[in-house]
This record gives structure tokens, sequence and C-alpha cells, in this order.
């Protein structure tokens, strides 16, 4: 086999990185016991996870039943709070223009929605993130990264309005700086996971379905109410929840600016990353797999020539799960309106608060 695994003394130096899903330590190239080693070739090589907190998660919980640790009988709603601003910027056709003169519709938008999800049955623990400056640490690694290059002024010039009537609804507000909106949902979701019956991710975003766990930890697409949780994830992409960054680091990520390995399609990446779970695992001779692609070849060459861009790249869609996060699960329990503080809110920005009824 010829291996790429970057070996150095005996380790690799992506240690921490492959995380078979539960249930799957058989299955693969190797017969991997998270936290040991495993030998390719002559290398003893340092498997570990992205995180070790989800590896823990994914290798040795039984749905349900965390190291006897209490679970409170509620679902965590964890609100993608960007993806709903330019949602509803791009999605309403109305105008509602406040005292500046801006256009005020997309922070409607996400009231009128923020509302509507939190009279839904089991919404009780809520919160929202956003990506407060677009711009964030993957812009120093990657100069292509998706950035606020190109983004409507208007749509912009309401992140910090829309975060403020979050807040003024009475929901937590997470305001992104350094890390983006995604890393911090992923972090409060493994971190709260054990103590909640479910994590609900709203959002469509496929980067985030790499948190995905069992029915533990699930995506929502509200505007198709399609619930994805770990089975659904292995249909749709055709990989477990574990190999989704380097499934975006092959076929690219075009709303993040991940350009992708040149041939690697949705179809091709999903047949080889089902048999070899992590980039570092597949030969970079075609001759050598033991799985049919089409244009197995060309697509071995191309991955041969684009090694470093392609770690790169998974770095780029692996989301960051240490976010320091300053709330515990009880304050992000939704306890109503504060009337007072709405209609200072609204007064200030030029809305009517009578037309948000709780």
């Amino acid at each position: 086999m010829t291996s790429h695994l970057r070996v150095l003394d005996g380790r690799s130096q992506r240690a921490r990185h492959l995380v078979p899903g539960a249930g799957e330590h058989s299955k693969g190239v190797a017969d991997i016991v998270l936290g040991w080693g495993f030998l390719v070739r002559d290398a003893v090589v340092q498997v570990t996870e992205t995180s070790a907190e989800l590896t823990d998660l994914r290798a040795g919980a039984v749905p349900g039943v965390f190291r006897g640790r209490s679970i409170v009988a509620v679902r965590l709603h964890l609100l993608d709070g960007t993806y709903e601003l330019f949602r509803a910027h791009y999605g309403r056709r109305d105008t509602f223009v406040g005292k500046d003169g801006s256009d005020l519709k997309a922070t409607v938008g996400v009231m009128d929605s923020t509302l509507a999800l939190l009279k839904e049955p089991g919404v009780t623990h809520l919160a929202a993130s956003f990506d407060t400056v677009i711009e964030s640490f993957r812009n120093d690694m990657f100069p292509g990264y998706k950035s606020s290059a190109g983004v409507d002024p208007d749509l912009l010039a309401q992140f910090p309005v829309v975060e403020r009537a979050l807040e003024a609804l009475g929901v937590v507000v997470w305001r992104n700086i350094e890390f983006e909106a995604d890393d911090a949902i992923g972090t409060a979701a493994v971190r709260w996971v054990e103590d909640v019956e479910q994590v609900v991710i709203c959002t469509p975003d496929k980067d985030m379905a790499q948190v995905v766990l069992g029915e533990r930890i699930v995506l929502y697409n509200r505007r198709e109410q399609k619930i994805l949780d770990e089975d659904a994830v292995r249909e749709k992409f055709g990989v477990g929840p574990e190999s989704i960054p380097d499934y975006l680091a092959l076929v690219g990520d075009t709303a993040d600016g991940i350009p992708g390995i040149p041939g690697w399609g949705a179809r091709s990446t999903a047949a080889v990353l089902a048999r070899y779970g992590r980039i570092e695992m597949i030969p970079l001779d075609a001759s050598e797999w033991d799985v049919t692609v089409r244009g197995a070849d060309r697509l071995a060459s191309a991955l041969a020539e684009n090694l470093d861009a392609v770690y790169l790249y998974r770095e780029l869609a692996t989301l960051r799960l240490d976010v320091p996060v300053s709330e515990e699960l009880a304050d992000l329990e939704w306890k109503g309106v504060e009337r007072g503080r709405l209609e200072a809110f609204c007064d200030e920005v030029g809305l009517d608060p009578d037309r948000f009824r709780i």
C-alpha cells in the first residue's frame, strides 16, 4: 500500500484525526482503538480524533446512556442565525424601513421565524449563533475562504441589529468574531449532548453534519421540515459524520470558498471515503484501490498532486469545538419576552412592537 500518511518519528503529524463512527471499529482499513495506534507498513501511526469530546461520544457511548450523568428531559435547539438572516434578506419581498432609513426586512424576518420556532412543541432551550464578522481565523489560513466581499452592504448592516433583536426577544445570542457561528454551535452541541435528550441544530449547512451523533445530535432544515440524523447523513452524503470534513475537502464547498480537488465529485468521493474513511488512508496509486470508481487513475493523480491543499481544505472544513461559551445550559432556557425590552428596541430602530405577537 502506498501510504501518504505524514509519519514523523513513527507517528502521524495529523494525529488525533481519524474518527470511526459508533459500531464501525472493524470497517475500513484498520481495526481502530481510539487513542491507541495501528500499523501502516512499519510505522506506528497515532490515530485520534478531531475532537476528544466528539470521539468519546462516538466510540464509547450508547445512545441515551452517558457515563451516569443526569439527563434533563429537554431538547436543546441551536439556531444558525447567519443562515436565517441571509434567508430572510433574500427571501422576503416586503420592506421595513427603520428610523435611519435602512431596510430591516431581514431583521424582522429572523424575529418572526424565531418566534415561530419558539411556538413549536418542545422548544424550551434556544441559542442563536451569528457571524458578527464574516471573516474568521480561517481567512488567515486560506485567502480564498469566504469573506464579506460581495455581500450586500444592507445585509451586513443588519448583523448587529438582528443580534440585539433576538436578545430583545429573550434569546441567548452568540456573537462570533474570531470563530464562526458553526464553530460555536458545534461546541455547544458536543458540550451539552450528554445533558439533554436531544440537540437540534437548526440549519441546512452540510458542514454541520460532522457533529451529528445518532439521534442525539441532529440537523433540522426548517424550510423543508426535515430532520437529518446519522443514518440520514450517510444516506445523503454516502459517508458518516466523521468523514464529512474529508468529503468537503475533496468535493469542495462553494459556500465557504473551499475549491476541492479537481475531478473529485460527490459520487466518487463518497465511494472512496466509504471504503477508506479518511484522506490519509486513500492509496495514491489507483491500482491499489479495492473499490471500483470511474476514473480512478485520474482521481488518484489529482489527489497526489494536491496533498498539501487537500489537508488544508480539510482543516478549513473541520469545526472548532473549543469556542468559549460562557453560558450554562440553564441560561439557554427561554423565559419569554420582556415586553419593556422589546418595546425599547423597537422604538430605537423604528419597528412596531405589536406586530411581534408572543
